[in-house]
This record gives structure tokens, sequence and C-alpha cells, in this order.
């Protein structure tokens, strides 16, 4: 078995990936990245730096940060010093590697700077995701909508320009047009609001719930993910990885959500009627359904 590292340029999720490839060796379950533990990795990282890593301090950010990831969450952190090419694996420290092959770890946070890691480990956190999606390159750019009153935002996104950019796939496709489902809308900000506090992509399991709240509802499909940019980016990535559900006749409504980056779409099989207009330029115009 190879541990060394191909050079990514301190790449977290590449990191996390390695470790995972190790993990699986080992008969593990894999580990997620996580930006609330990557966040408090960046803290400590940066301290090291300053020549303050004082392990006091972790423990106030654990309570501080880390508390919304449930009562029960253990957490350390270590600090590797600089290596080069990012072949870090090969040269932890064995009470590192006994740490991140231990078979209760659960999520890894990660920050480099010049070469030097820091990583936090974490274990014993609730709401483990149940659907996950890794982060691509591209770094989260909140939208510039402070201090503007905007006719498309809504759930913290461009409505008119995501339900557009989906129902031209739709028509394309001789497929009939979505109408956003209220109640879908609410879960899918629900959805988002608690990824945010997690700090990770998930998709929490309620489907029960909502059909009970409205029995028009007959069928569901969720979607979460990270990393989100822009309404028209958010649509081609939902059809790259669930085109089969979007573009399905039996899916006639939706809901949208984003918060800190964090997105989500559920789709809806529902036996009301929906409005037929296909491309809102504002919200006004939108086909709303409840």
């Amino acid at each position: 078995m190879t541990d060394a590292l191909e050079p990514h340029s301190g790449n977290p999720q590449k990191i996390v990936e390695k470790i995972n490839t190790d993990r699986k060796i080992r008969n593990l379950k894999p580990v997620f990245l996580h930006r609330a533990l990557s966040d408090v990795a960046q803290v400590m990282g940066e301290r090291y730096a300053n020549a303050n890593p004082n392990p006091s301090y972790f423990d106030r950010l654990v309570v501080n940060r880390l508390e919304p990831l449930g009562t029960s969450v253990s957490a350390s952190y270590t600090t590797l010093r600089v290596f080069k090419n990012d072949k870090y694996v090969d040269r932890l420290k064995q009470t590192i590697k006994d740490t991140l092959f231990d078979s209760s770890l659960e999520a890894v946070g990660v920050y480099e700077a010049a070469g030097v890691y820091t990583l936090v480990l974490a274990s014993g956190l609730t709401n483990y995701p149940l659907i996950e999606m890794s982060p691509d390159a591209a770094q989260y750019v909140p939208p510039d909508y402070t201090g503007k009153y905007s006719t498309t935002v809504e759930n913290g996104i461009d409505v008119p320009a995501f339900v557009t950019a989906m129902n031209r796939e739709r028509r394309n496709t001789g497929v009939d047009v979505f109408a956003v489902h209220t109640l879908l809308h609410k879960e899918a900000w629900k959805q988002v609001v608690q990824m945010s506090k997690q700090g990770h992509s998930s998709v929490y399991d309620n489907d029960a719930d909502v059909c009970i709240l409205d029995t028009s509802v007959r069928e569901l499909f969720q979607t979460a993910g990270d990393g989100f940019q822009t309404a028209k980016l958010l649509v081609d990535s939902v059809l790259l990885s669930y085109g089969s559900i979007a573009l399905d006749q039996k899916y006639n409504a939706i809901g949208v959500a984003q918060k800190d980056g964090y997105w989500s779409v559920i789709f809806g099989s529902c036996c009301k009627s929906v409005g037929r207009c296909a491309y809102p330029q504002t919200l006004d115009k939108v086909d709303y359904i409840s």
C-alpha cells in the first residue's frame, strides 16, 4: 500500500478522498469534509502561523462553533508541519494515523497554508447525511443582494431564473413545465438552514411528513449540495446529476433554496394542476401552487 499523496496544493477535498481511500483499505466507513470543522481548522492554523497555538483556545472554539453539530460531538485537532508536495499521509505521526483510521471518526476539517496542515477530526455528529455530494473546486461567493430590493430573489436564490432555465430544458424534451410548490419551497429553505448550521450538504429524510401536510403531493425526490454560485449553474449541476428526475413528466412541482452556498432542490409529483408561465422574469410571474 502506498500512502503518498500526489500534489494537490492543499486541496481539502482531495486530501479527504485520499484519507477515505486508505480507510476503505482498512474496511472503515468514509469520512466527509465538514465546512464548520474546516473553519475551526483555519482559525487554529492561523494561530499556529502567528506562534500562538494555545490548545485551550480550541476548547473554546468547540463550545462556540461546533455546538450546533450536536451535544455528543467529540473533536480534536492537530497541526502537521511543512511537508513538500502535499505527500503528507506517509509522514503522519503514528498518533495521527491512529485517529484518522479510528472506526468512530465521521468528519474532517482541513486547512492548509504554505504546506502546513491543520486537521480537525470529529465524531458523534447528529443528522449524518443520507445523500452526500462532494463540493466541486468552485468556491461559494455570496450573491450581492445587500441593501437591494429584489423582484427575483426568494429563499436566497433568483427563483425566476432557476424556473426559467429548468423549464427551458423540460420544454426542449417535450415535458410539461414546473410550478413552484409553496410547501416544497418552504421545506427546501428549512433544509438549507439546517445544512448551514451543520456545516455540511445533506438531505434530511422527511418525505412522509411533507406528504402528510399536503396529500396532493404523492411522491418526492430531494437533492442537496454545496458550492452554489448562480441559479443557472445550479440548474446545470442538477441536470448533470439528476437529469432523469428533473426531466421526468411525473414530477411537476418544485421547491428550491440556497443559504451560505448550500442548496436544496425538491421535486414533487403533485395531483394539482400547475400553471403555464414557463419563463417568468419576476417573482410575481412565477406560478405557485399550494
